[in-house]
């Protein structure tokens, strides 16, 4: 989801599906990535009965890192097979080179892809809101123009206008209040952090501060 003000700054939000899905396919299979700092899926995933291989483990995380990055650069020209693919069934063709890894994304698949479709749906509610389907009663807003108000009132206190950029989102729903700093353009942050207006504002400002 995009937002974007007055075609000078562009500030886009998003959940990405594959990121979902790779989030709960590591928890299920109690996979032990080197990424220790990503905490566990919420709402929390029931493990499967034993736990993922050391490779599988590995191959997580090459694609993890190659995912993440294609999630901000936009592109699926890479050369690793790994970079940005989606998994479709039912060959998984893009985990070939990741062969201990595609046997458990194929063995969890469905209820992942399911998993992800409900979380989608809770990122769409908490963006946009939901009607009410009763006549003369208003559903649940969202949380409209946050990033909007929030550059408006930085150009204020400058007391000048935003110099054009970019600020992408990336949404994970893992436990807790998080956000991470991929690089000057590109943060990392939690669901739960994004439903707390007053703290995601309070680490979300000197991000986009930096940038005006």
């Amino acid at each position: 989801m995009e937002e974007q003000g007055r075609t000078s700054w562009q500030i886009g939000i998003d959940q990405p599906e594959n990121l979902v899905i790779g989030l709960f396919v590591r928890d299920v299979a109690g996979l032990k990535t080197r990424h220790t700092w990503l905490p566990h899926c919420a709402p929390g995933i029931a493990r499967d009965n034993g736990e993922g291989s050391e490779e599988a483990a590995h191959q997580w995380d090459l694609w993890w890192d190659s995912s993440l990055s294609t999630t901000w650069n936009r592109t699926d020209q890479s050369q690793d097979p790994l970079a940005g693919m989606r998994w479709l069934p039912p060959d998984f063709e893009s985990l070939q080179s990741a062969p201990a890894l595609r046997e458990i994304v194929a063995r969890h698949f469905d209820n992942a892809r399911q998993w992800a479709v409900d979380r989608q749906r809770d990122h769409i509610e908490l963006m946009i809101g939901t009607p009410d389907p009763r006549p003369f009663h208003y559903g649940r807003h969202g949380r409209g123009l946050e990033e909007t108000r929030l550059v408006a009132g930085l150009e204020r206190d400058l007391g000048r206008r935003a110099q054009p950029f970019q600020l992408r989102i990336t949404v994970i729903p893992v436990i807790g209040k998080e956000l991470w700093r991929l690089d000057p353009h590109h943060v990392l942050l939690t669901d739960e952090l994004l439903r707390d207006s007053a703290e995601y504002r309070a680490r979300i400002t000197p991000i986009v501060r930096a940038l005006l």
